[in-house]
């Protein structure tokens, strides 16, 4: 009775497992994607697990209001778009692009606050059963581009052992699961930037290799009084601290399965040059 009771469990699992993974599975990114005003967005949708011609084929449509569709870009299909984008994918602000047989991607030159919404790939079916799923949905999130960064140095010509204070203001429109990080860096003779220090998106400071030593010896110093003021302090300032410094602002998100950073915007400004006389 034990054995038969073990094989109908076994019977029981196998049918559920099938039922789960068979079928054709396609695919968006895990939403929401928010991007910046203005800037170049792509969206992958790919297909798997299904029957028919290799090629797939693939159609975009973007969820109006709930429930209505309004129709973008078609691998098969060129009078597919609605009559309100038809400038716009004629002009090739709205596009498509085949990555694969398999795989597409809806693209954007540059998007409007107004593209925010859900979009979904569709593939039809080519399949000699229907099974699976046949659509997929993500939502599309685009916010205005209101980044502005200032910056200051209260004393910029200091003698050897003062300190020397770089000041990076940022401001923002408000916005919904967004987080900034400060950079600080030294422009070398060749152009290149010296990470000095960052700090965020997650609170947490990541110093530039040349500065390590210094920081783990109490040398440089966050000044974090809120408001959008980030300042870091370089005490007992060396001859090598003299030249230019800039200050980057990025702007970032979790997004993914894995809720990993990703960086949706970056504005630097300098703060200013630094002179620093040697002592004798």
């Amino acid at each position: 009775m034990d054995g038969i009771t073990r094989l109908f469990h076994s019977v029981i699992l196998l049918i559920a497992f099938v039922a789960v993974n068979d079928g054709r599975v396609v695919k968006v990114p895990v939403g929401p994607l928010m991007h910046v005003e203005g800037q170049a967005v792509s969206i992958r949708c790919s297909v798997s697990d299904y029957e028919g011609p290799r090629e797939q084929d693939f159609e975009w449509s973007m969820i109006q209001s709930g429930y209505k569709l309004l129709n973008l870009v078609s691998t098969f299909n060129d009078s597919f778009m609605g009559p309100t984008v038809r400038d716009r994918v004629n002009s090739g602000d709205i596009s498509y692009m085949r990555l694969g047989d398999d795989s597409v991607e809806l693209r954007f030159k540059k998007v409007r606050a107004t593209d925010s919404g859900v979009y979904r790939c569709s593939t039809p079916s080519t399949d000699s059963v229907i099974s699976g799923n046949y659509q997929a949905d993500v939502e599309l999130k685009v916010i205005g581009d209101r980044l502005k960064v200032s910056t200051a140095i209260p004393k910029s010509a200091v003698s050897e052992g003062e300190s020397v204070e770089l000041q990076c203001n940022s401001t923002r429109g408000f916005t919904e699961h967004t987080f900034l990080s400060v950079s600080w860096s030294l422009k070398k003779e060749s152009g290149l930037l010296e990470e000095i220090l960052t700090f965020g998106p997650d609170d947490k400071i990541k110093v530039g290799s040349n500065y390590i030593q210094r920081y783990t010896d109490g040398g440089l110093r966050l000044d974090l009084p809120g408001g959008g003021f980030y300042g870091l302090v370089l005490k007992s300032a060396k001859p090598s601290d003299q030249g230019e410094y800039v200050c980057t602002v990025q702007e970032w998100v979790r997004q993914g399965e894995e809720r990993n950073w990703r960086k949706i915007q970056e504005k630097s400004e300098e703060i200013g040059k630094v002179e620093v006389t040697p002592t004798d």
